[in-house]
């Protein structure tokens, strides 16, 4: 679909079934987003700010980065794991002294959840199931009002900068190490944008963008899950947001009786953001990251269960993660509106949405 199309149909156009489902939240809409699970588990934004500046060359240049994980999900009732690996092409932004790359970060990261947060708003976005694309109207203004709001302040200087990597880094993504991409594609594509003196003339024009087509894909196939958006910007640990996503998409039968238990070392690998030299530091950054997933009514209670050990060196430790009441609410909301949206839609396909139906 072609931006000017959506322009001039987001007004006017009915809206497709599985928009409507994906943009309908049981509770509190402006609190609420949907995660999405193989997308959000690309480890896309793990690379610091001090890090690249000790990665770049002498030019300002950033090197591919690649990095793999576990992608697990469940097919059939069964836990389903897969070997992936991401190839993270950086953005070469213009500066006063050049051109300078950047790989996406926290900003970013930040930045990508207003937007799909704003594509989840019916009146700035628009989903075409036949061709599995989603568009979203935005203005810098309403990304920089939502991240003061939400305790992110940004500049709208910061906010430019962040969408220019956003739609100029190229995310490959490889399974059981195959050697061509099953998704290449920039975390936004086709991005449209608006001058000042453009906003002058008329104060309606907004920027467009597409959504990545694993946001599309999973539109199409009620295959995100709703979450406490809130709460997760609330959070100042870009490791405790993504302990927040994996808990919302994967512990579907939270309760009091029933923890939630996961390795140091999966998180470590599959996170991308425990890059300390030395495990003691990993596991101070993870434990404090528990605390405020504590502090913040995700988690009643955490414990270490297991400590793997060689020697005096430890290999690994198995938490359990106790479900505060509050995130036990969020995910029964949840499991019944991901219900509902399925007898609503019923005969759709739900099932692991990598590309080429693998």
């Amino acid at each position: 679909m072609a931006k000017v199309e959506f322009i001039k149909q987001t007004d006017t156009a009915k809206k497709s079934l599985q928009y409507e489902l994906f943009t309908t939240f049981f509770g509190d809409a402006a609190e609420l987003s949907n995660t999405i699970e193989l997308w959000d588990a690309i480890p896309k934004y793990a690379i610091s700010p001090r890090t690249q500046n000790a990665l770049r060359s002498p030019d300002s240049r950033l090197p591919v980065h690649e990095y793999s994980f576990v992608y697990a999900t469940r097919r059939g009732g069964q836990r389903i794991e897969s070997a992936c690996r991401v190839a993270i092409q950086p953005a070469s932004i213009k500066s006063e002294d050049g051109y300078i790359d950047f790989y996406p970060s926290t900003n970013e990261e930040l930045v990508e959840e207003v937007i799909r947060k704003i594509f989840a708003d019916q009146q700035c976005g628009l989903h075409d199931p036949n061709n599995a694309e989603s568009w979203v109207r935005f203005s810098v203004q309403m990304i920089r009002k939502e991240l003061k709001a939400r305790g992110k302040t940004r500049n709208l200087d910061e906010i430019k900068r962040s969408i220019d990597i956003l739609s100029r880094t190229h995310i490959s993504l490889f399974v059981d190490d195959t050697d061509d991409p099953v998704y290449s594609a920039p975390i936004l594509s086709d991005v449209t944008r608006v001058t000042r003196q453009n906003y002058l003339t008329d104060t309606s024009i907004t920027w467009v963008a597409r959504l990545p087509a694993l946001i599309s894909k999973s539109v199409n196939e009620l295959t995100y899950r709703q979450f406490n958006y809130g709460v997760l910007m609330s959070l100042s640990s870009q490791i405790a947001r993504w302990l927040h996503k994996r808990l919302s998409h994967n512990y579907t039968n939270a309760s009091f009786m029933d923890p939630y238990e996961i390795l140091f070392s999966s998180i470590q690998r599959d996170s991308g953001f425990m890059t300390y030299a030395r495990t003691n530091d990993n596991l101070q950054a993870l434990e404090a990251a528990f605390a405020e997933l504590q502090s913040s009514r995700i988690l009643n209670a955490w414990t270490r269960v297991e400590k793997r050990r060689e020697g005096r060196k430890i290999l690994d430790i198995k938490y359990s993660l106790h479900a505060h009441s509050d995130f036990i609410k969020d995910v029964k909301a949840a499991n019944a509106r991901l219900k509902d949206s399925r007898s609503t839609f019923a005969g759709v396909s739900v099932h692991n949405f990598l590309p080429g139906g693998r």
